[in-house]
């Protein structure tokens, strides 16, 4: 789901070379797991509450 959301133009290859990329950066720099980094970060920028329009 993050790949097809970080793919442009169906270029699903380089959305998946993208996300291990950010992945490996996210592991070198925390030394935690990158997948709950990842998760929280997904969280922080969702919104909590859906917005509705007029």
């Amino acid at each position: 789901m993050v790949v097809n959301r970080i793919m442009k133009d169906g270029k699903k290859s380089l959305a998946y070379q993208i996300l291990y990329r950010a992945v490996k950066k996210i592991q070198q720099k925390t030394e935690t797991n990158p997948l709950l980094v990842l998760r929280q970060a997904i969280r922080r920028v969702t919104p909590n509450i859906g917005v509705k329009t007029r």
